[in-house]
């Protein structure tokens, strides 16, 4: 590691520090929904000022932990390059936190090299984060940190190796996204071939599933890299599988990514192919 990341431990330390923190805002504001405006940023994709309010809050937390660190958010945008970088999504599923619905997540991630090396991903509704760090494991801690005293999981992928036995997840395109007929047609197949399949509307919460067992599989087109990074690092921790089937790096993908427990990854890369 690049003298610029003396520790991926601190820094992890750090970055959990600043996910509690937009957690709790995150939570505290939703007396504020009524009366916030939403912003539309495509059709089927919007955001309030509070998502805005949130990445700010984990720019200033995550730089001052990793000085010279670049950044990457959903909301406020940046550059991907070699050099340490934080790739943030203050609220990953804003659809459905604007409707109260409990199912969002933030996302923070921090790549070198091109390669995200550290997640974390809190989940507010649960009280539940995700995290790990390239060569330590995926672990799943309380959210609160209060609750210091309960031990964390130590998080693998499961084991299922029928496919009608295994749950898939997936996010839906935007409702006039160009690749809309092929990922119907790549739904379809995933449903007559597997047992279950699940659309949650926050992927990185799909990938912290998958990287704990509670499902087996999952596949999205159109993502962007802070759709992703948290998820890879868990993901490769727990020792599932994951690739752009594109064939570019992750993080460069915005075509087709796929994610699969070892027993069922071909089984998922044939129904996307055929």
């Amino acid at each position: 590691m690049s003298a610029l990341v003396p520790d991926l431990h601190t820094v992890q330390a750090a970055a959990v520090r600043a996910a509690r923190r937009a957690c709790t805002k995150i939570q505290a504001d939703r007396a504020r929904l009524q009366s916030v405006a939403i912003e539309t940023k495509a059709l089927g994709d919007v955001a309030s000022v509070i998502d805005r309010e949130v990445e700010t809050l984990l720019r200033t937390e995550l730089r001052a932990a990793l000085p010279h660190s670049g950044f990457l958010g959903e909301e406020t945008g940046g550059a991907l390059s070699d050099a340490p970088t934080w790739i943030v999504d203050p609220i990953d599923g804003s659809a459905n936190y604007l409707r109260g619905y409990p199912h969002y997540a933030v996302s923070v991630a921090l790549a070198h090299g091109g390669e995200p090396v550290l997640g974390v991903v809190g989940d507010p509704s649960r009280g539940e984060l995700f995290t790990a760090v390239q060569g330590g494991g995926a672990w799943l801690y309380p959210l609160d940190a209060g609750h210091s005293g309960v031990p964390p999981v130590y998080l693998r992928a499961a084991t299922r190796n029928d496919p009608f036995q295994c749950t898939v997840a997936t996010v839906f395109p935007k409702p006039q996204a160009a690749c809309m007929d092929a990922y119907l047609a790549e739904l379809g197949r995933v449903m007559k071939g597997f047992g279950q399949v699940r659309r949650s509307g926050s992927m990185v919460l799909d990938l912290a599933y998958l990287a704990a067992g509670r499902v087996d599989a999952f596949w999205e087109r159109g993502m962007g890299a802070w759709d992703a990074a948290a998820g890879i690092v868990l993901l490769r921790e727990a020792g599932a599988h994951i690739e752009a089937l594109d064939g570019l790096p992750l993080l460069e993908s915005g075509h087709l990514m796929a994610a699969a427990t070892p027993a069922i990854a071909e089984a998922l890369r044939t129904a996307l192919h055929s």
